[in-house]
């Protein structure tokens, strides 16, 4: 039985400090109980005796700061999550994307996703024959985290609920088209992603590709703090074009937050909001 450590919250802070002052990564303004949890998860992961092994790890070896900013983020775990949001996506929203669009329509996946979320709206958008009508960016918080998406080789062990949420999204759709099993191992097609441009970001997601016509943030700000919430919240807004989508997800919502001004709510039930015209 693997006993999991528990880190304080003056350790907790200590080790927030050291990835700002030694490695430039920012996560003051994370929802300290959520990283608290990561954290601890991290250590329990790679058997280190405490928050003072794990400081002493990242100060030793450098190569490990990327595999931790890969064990932070937590995964997306499950492929088509919520199907009714991607029905929702295929038949309402995307058909919107092309509309008007001289140049092909950005969709921005601003999340740190783990490879599920992507691969998730790449089927989506071949199964519309869109995949080539369109310009993906994806965020990635480590490269160890580009590797694994683009080595095709996600987590199989979710694959009877991603298999089932994807029957729920498209009943008439074949799973098994997209991957294949190579040893045991589920490879999914790398096709779906090879013009996907990944933006390597920091914890403050600085770059951005500009004009997006589809957001997607999913169940993202719930390990973020009120001001850091504002200042993504901001930062999404201002880089998609006047009737551009943001979605949010169930766990969301942009009540109470300075953005929300900029935004009618186009659907309530998946937190899918439309960017005001004027």
């Amino acid at each position: 039985m693997i006993i999991r450590y528990e880190i304080g919250i003056v350790d907790t802070r200590n080790v927030i400090k050291m990835l700002l002052d030694d490695f430039g990564y920012d996560f003051r303004d994370y929802a300290l109980t959520s990283l608290k949890r990561r954290l601890e998860y991290v250590i329990t992961l790679h058997a280190l005796r405490d928050a003072e092994g794990l400081m002493t790890r990242l100060k030793n070896n450098r190569d490990f700061v990327d595999q931790l900013l890969a064990d932070l983020i937590p995964e997306t775990t499950e492929m088509f999550r919520d199907p009714s949001f991607w029905r929702i996506l295929r038949d309402e929203v995307v058909p919107e994307l092309l509309k008007g669009s001289p140049s092909k329509p950005r969709i921005w996946l601003a999340s740190f996703d783990s490879g599920e979320e992507l691969y998730s709206l790449s089927i989506l958008l071949k199964e519309l024959n869109l995949l080539d009508e369109v310009s993906i960016y994806c965020n990635a918080l480590s490269e160890r985290t580009i590797q694994r998406i683009t080595s095709g080789r996600l987590d199989p062990k979710d694959m009877e609920i991603n298999e089932a949420n994807y029957q729920r999204f498209n009943e008439k759709g074949k799973y098994s088209n997209y991957y294949s099993a190579e040893g045991g191992t589920i490879v999914f097609d790398v096709g779906l992603i090879k013009n996907v441009t990944f933006l390597k970001q920091n914890t403050l997601i600085e770059e951005e590709p500009g004009a997006a016509k589809l957001i997607l943030f999913r169940n993202q700000a719930i390990y973020y703090n009120q001001l850091l919430s504002e200042k993504i919240f901001a930062k999404l807004s201002n880089c998609l074009v006047a009737g551009g989508f943001l979605a949010l997800g169930i766990k969301e919502t942009l009540d109470n937050t300075n953005a929300n001004n900029k935004f009618t709510i186009y659907n309530d039930s998946e937190r899918i909001y439309k960017r005001k015209t004027t």
